[in-house]
Formats: C-alpha cells, sequence, structure tokens
C-alpha cells in the first residue's frame, strides 16, 4: 500500500499479486482490498502507458508535417496528458489524438474526416432550417431502431470457477424517447431480475456461473426503441418559477459524484452569466462559454472519481479540456451552482449508423421541461475548415433547445447507481456504455474478455 501511495506500481503490483493467494485462504477482506488495488494499478497503467519517446514517435508517425521543436514545445507546455508513475511521466493513451482538437491545422490536413464532419454538418444545418409543423410540439419525426448486444467468448478464455455478473446498457423509455422493448436474449436462463427499461438507467442483468459454462460463452441480447427529433420554441416570458421543494429541483442542483460543484466552478458560471437572471439566456451563456473556450479532449475517465479524488468536473474547470461526458457535466455543474436544475444524459449517438458512446446535457425550465444541449457536437462546426461563418452559427445554435432524433437514451444522469448494486468498484461506475463486468472471486480481473468479444449493432 505504501509503494502504491508512492506511486511505485509495478512494485506494488508485484507484491499485491504475492499477496492474494495467501489472503484468498485466510482474509477475505484484505483480499478484496489487495484485488481491487491490482483493478486500480491496471488501470491506470493501462490508460497512461506510453513514455516520452514512444509518445514522441507516434506524434511524427499521425502528425508527419509537424516539426521536432514544435513537438518539445508541446510536451513542455504540458500539452500532453499524463501520469508520474514507477519513477517518470507516462502519457495517456489518447494524448497524440487529442492535439488535433487543440491545434486544428491537424484536425484539417485530414481530408477523408474533413468531409465527414463537412457531410454531418449539412445534415444537421437541413434539419434547423426545417420549420417544425406546430411550434409547440416538442418531440417530431420519430424513427424506430433495433439493436443487437452480442458476446461470444472463447470457454478457455474464461475461469473454470466463480460467477460473472453482467450489466448490458439498453435504452429507457424517457421523453424524447419511447417504444423500448426488449425483444429477445439468448440465453434467457441467466436474467435475474426485469429489463429496467423505465428507470433512471438502462440496464439487463445477468449471472454466469463458470461451474455450469461446458462450451463457449455466447449471449445475445436485441432491443428495439423510437426516438424523436427534439425541437424547442421557448418564449423566455413564459418560463415558470421553480419549485424548490420538488424531487427535481432538489436532485438536479445539487453537487453529486462528477458533477461537483466547486467554489471555483461556481465563481466561473457567475462571471460568465453576469447579471442575468432568466434561466434559458443563462444557460445559453454557459452552453456559449464551453463551446468557445473548453477544448473537446478525450479523457482519462477510468483514472478519476471515485478511483481517485478528482472528479470530472474540477479536471475540466482546471484544465479547460475535455469531450462529450465531461463538458456536459461541467454545463450541468455551472448551471445547478446558479440554481438551474440540469443533468448529463447520455448513451449513444448514431450519426456514422452504429452506436457510439456519447453524453450531453439537459437543464430544466417550468413550463416546458427538459432542454437538450449538445457542446461537443456544437464544436464539430469548427472542425470543418471550408464551412462558411454562417454555417457554423447555424450548427451551433442547433445543439441549444433542438436535438437530432439519432440518439439512444441509457441514462438520465451520470452516476446513477447499478440495478443491482456492485460489490465493487466496476471499470466506469460513471456510465454504462460497455458491458459492465463484476467477478466473484477476488483476483484483479476487470472483465476484459467481455469487452474484447463484445459488439453492438445497429439497424433501423
Amino acid at each position: 500500500m505504501n509503494l502504491e501511495k508512492e506511486k511505485d506500481f509495478s512494485q506494488a503490483a508485484n507484491l499485491y499479486e504475492s499477496a492474494l493467494p495467501f489472503l484468498l485462504e485466510n482474509n477475505d477482506v484484505l483480499a478484496f482490498d489487495c484485488s481491487e488495488a491490482l483493478q486500480r494499478i491496471a488501470i491506470i497503467q493501462g490508460i497512461y502507458p506510453y513514455t516520452i519517446e514512444e509518445v514522441k514517435k507516434q506524434i511524427s508517425e499521425k502528425y508527419p508535417q509537424v516539426t521536432e521543436e514544435t513537438i518539445n514545445s508541446w510536451i513542455e507546455n504540458k500539452e500532453l496528458e499524463y501520469y508520474f508513475y514507477d519513477g517518470k511521466e507516462h502519457y495517456f493513451e489518447d494524448a497524440v489524438s487529442n492535439l488535433a482538437y487543440r491545434h486544428l491545422e491537424l484536425m484539417h490536413a485530414n481530408t477523408s474526416a474533413q468531409q465527414s464532419y463537412y457531410d454531418l454538418i449539412l445534415k444537421i444545418n437541413q434539419l434547423a432550417e426545417e420549420k417544425p409543423e406546430n411550434t409547440w410540439k416538442q418531440y417530431q419525426k420519430p424513427v424506430t431502431y433495433h439493436g443487437t448486444h452480442t458476446i461470444s467468448i472463447p470457454r478457455q478464455e474464461l475461469p473454470q470457477v466463480g460467477t460473472y455478473r453482467i450489466w448490458l446498457p439498453i435504452p429507457i423509455n424517457n421523453g424524447p424517447q419511447t417504444q423500448v422493448t426488449v425483444d429477445s436474449v439468448i440465453p434467457g436462463k441467466w436474467i435475474k431480475q426485469p429489463p429496467s427499461i423505465d428507470g433512471d438507467i438502462g440496464l439487463l442483468y445477468m449471472e454466469v456461473p463458470m461451474e455450469d459454462l461446458t462450451e463457449d460463452l455466447f449471449i445475445q441480447v436485441k432491443f428495439s426503441f423510437t426516438h424523436y427529433e427534439q425541437r424547442f420554441t421557448v418564449n423566455p416570458q413564459n418560463i415558470g418559477e421553480y419549485d424548490k421543494d420538488s424531487d427535481i429541483y432538489k436532485k438536479y442542483t445539487r453537487s453529486y459524484g462528477n458533477t461537483e460543484i466547486t467554489s471555483d466552478i461556481r465563481k466561473k458560471a457567475v462571471e460568465i452569466v453576469g447579471t442575468e437572471t432568466n434561466p434559458y439566456f443563462a444557460a445559453r451563456r454557459i452552453y456559449d462559454y464551453i463551446v468557445n473556450n473548453v477544448d473537446y479532449s478525450f479523457m482519462p475517465h477510468f483514472a478519476l472519481w471515485p478511483r481517485t479524488l478528482q472528479t470530472e468536473t474540477d479536471y475540466v474547470h482546471k484544465y479547460q479540456r475535455g469531450d462529450c461526458g465531461t463538458q456536459s457535466m461541467y454545463f450541468s455543474a455551472m448551471c445547478r451552482s446558479l440554481g438551474i436544475p440540469a443533468r448529463t444524459t447520455g448513451g449513444y449517438q448514431l450519426f456514422s449508423d452504429e452506436f457510439r458512446g456519447h453524453f450531453w446535457a439537459e437543464f430544466y425550465i417550468p413550463n416546458y421541461g427538459w432542454i437538450p444541449v449538445d457542446t461537443s457536437a456544437a464544436q464539430i462546426a469548427f472542425y470543418v475548415k471550408e464551412a462558411t461563418l454562417e454555417q457554423r452559427q447555424t450548427f451551433i445554435d442547433y445543439f441549444f433547445g433542438s436535438q437530432d432524433s439519432m440518439r439512444c437514451v441509457v441514462q438520465k444522469d451520470t452516476d446513477e447507481i447499478l440495478i443491482p448494486k456492485a460489490n465493487s468498484m466496476v471499470l466506469l461506475p460513471m456510465a454504462v456504455q460497455i458491458p459492465t463486468v463484476e467477478y466473484s472471486i477476488p483476483s484483479g480481473d476487470i472483465g476484459e474478455a467481455f469487452m474484447e468479444y463484445w459488439a453492438i449493432e445497429l439497424e433501423n
């Protein structure tokens, strides 16, 4: 434990591994703690794997136009995320990819990505320019989707004893998303409770005993849902008063989990909003600030709270960088700090006819309900060099108060509790977008096989 605190991870892991067999026979509590420590170290080492020499080589290969002098300046200026352990800096697995979002000339040099982004801008702007049939109708133009989870693991990749608990993400009925059904589950014998399609988080829970598994593990879950495009036409003068005693207000204005409201975040929100008191206009100011000032950045989610002390909102505030989820939690935290209920909703986006993990924000105003906000999607406007200022602004405006139908909602907010609760710390407690797995025997097992042999497919 002392070695781990000193960030001498490799030696600490060796000692934990040596201790675990003895503890399994003599002390269940310490065996559990030992297993958790092994998982914690493996995860941090896994997401910060590269030495400085390796990351320099990756930059040169990915961006051959960049000079050695520029690479060195990026490293000296701490532009590449790293974690110090085993006596030296180790760089984040996505540190090199993140550079393109901070230096848009690198993004603009990728011609294939330019075309894909531009096509999306044109597609969304076409939606934005279409007048709703009825301005009072918040949900329109529904699309029905069919999804399939498949897990297929060779028997030799799994242990002979013990039980795996598995939570698979599925859609929930929630505002713009309706008609959710779980159509089939193979095999059904491992399901331990009904799917939670009407709760705050959508999960199909299974338990698989290894002693009963005599052949390859095969699980297939088929589900369907209908998702509507959202178009809110808000009259700011027609917004009612918040009921501060309501469950919605109490739950979604609190500082909780990764949506931490620090004093610095509250101070920043007040600075951004100024004298504006209308919650709709205040939320728009926060939205514009994040879109224009917080660089999109892949995040080391697995190394943040509750695995370590730093929360997602503290991270994005400190570095002014964040991905879809982190930006949305930052938006939510700033809104909450001003007494505007907000949450980070998500699951998947379906822009490319595939399930891709995604989060966005929603803020609540009386007489209208939950208004969608997607800061990271809006930032795509900056990625296309040839887009006009008008095209960019139309695209940005759309994602405040409107949302495409290409979504799958799995959870209403981040840090929702698993159903049923996990006994240990799972790989990503904040969100469920991949199979969440827990093994009954303390071993440091984080269920890697379930991620490696899992696929999710989309039809519509």
